[in-house]
């Protein structure tokens, strides 16, 4: 599993604690990328040189990367996942969210991991505002992902063997997303994915519209919702009154044109999940464990569901 991401590097730290919960010291668009792999119960992290040989060829550490993940997909048929984390998320906690979906789903997953405090000293309101901050700070370092992505795959077109290349953003991973979208930056560099899936979006349902209108993409772009996701629920309650309901937790005012709607709410054993994707009792439910295969893999996860047309969102039961 890759790994790409504007953290501090810790380069003595065990192995899980090899990126801190700060910014690159030079600065939140500094991006390192390293090789990660669990052997057993324990995690091996490969810090990559920003230049290695690759077939014989000095090139980028992430273009050798993007080489090898697309030759193993081609072998392996197996689809892309990039993965992006959300709030109070530390480093080990990170790969292991990543490394359950790759299990889950047998993806090639990209993680994208960004300096959530994750379990810190700061506690509720402040250390939630003090992600939003840092989620800001993070949108240049994810477009310079993206273009690279995009770069890499105009270059190696040829080399695609049909496999398709998702995108999956988790809670607060979703405002980190929303700003970027909301920023001069964006030049539509998500069209290189085929689906985008916006899981338990922790932004305003109020005007998500605006800007979801503008994310481009090949073939789908999600967005799921559980109106009883307690982690959603307190998020709300924490931020004040500027935060409005939050668009994985309502139902309602789905509005925006170029968006599928998925509504988990009452699925069996949905209850109150907030990783209702990768969680085991959530997943003891094989439709919902369907839905995010065929999600993740860039396919028509809608296909067979239930259209609500009052809500305007398909329902998983």
């Amino acid at each position: 599993m890759y790994v790409v991401t504007n953290r501090i590097l810790q380069p003595s730290a065990p192995p899980e604690e090899r990126f801190g919960t700060t910014f690159n010291p030079m600065g939140p668009n500094e991006l390192r990328l390293a090789e990660a792999k669990k052997i057993g119960n324990r995690w091996q992290v490969d810090i990559l040189s920003d230049r290695v040989t690759y077939n014989g060829e000095q090139m980028w550490a992430s273009e050798a990367a993007f080489l090898k993940a697309q030759k193993r997909m081609c072998q392996n048929h197996t689809d892309a996942l990039f993965f992006v984390h959300g709030f109070n998320t530390d480093f080990n906690n990170a790969l292991e969210s990543a490394y359950r979906i790759e299990q889950l789903y047998n993806l090639e997953v990209i993680l994208f991991t960004w300096p959530s405090n994750g379990g810190g000293t700061i506690d509720g309101l402040s250390s939630y505002q003090d992600d939003k901050r840092d989620a800001v700070l993070s949108i240049g370092a994810l477009d310079r992902c993206f273009e690279k992505l995009a770069a890499y795959f105009i270059k190696y077109a040829d080399q695609a063997c049909k496999r398709r290349f998702n995108l999956a953003l988790h809670s607060m991973g979703n405002y980190l997303f929303k700003r970027l979208l909301e920023s001069s930056i964006y030049q539509g560099e998500t069209l290189l994915f085929d689906n985008i899936v916006m899981l338990a979006a922790d932004v305003n349902n109020e005007g998500h519209a605006d800007w979801v209108d503008r994310v481009r993409f090949r073939n789908r772009l999600f967005i799921t919702i559980n109106e009883d996701d307690a982690a959603l629920a307190a998020s709300k309650a924490l931020a004040g009154d500027e935060q409005k309901a939050r668009l994985g937790h309502w139902s309602r005012n789905l509005s925006a044109r170029n968006a599928t709607y998925l509504d988990f709410t009452d699925s069996a054993n949905i209850q109150a999940h907030h990783n209702y994707f990768s969680d085991d009792s959530a997943l003891q439910n094989e439709r919902i464990k369907e839905v995010f295969k065929l999600a993740f893999s860039g396919e028509k996860a809608e296909r067979g569901l239930a259209f609500d047309a009052g809500t305007g969102a398909y329902r998983i039961l």
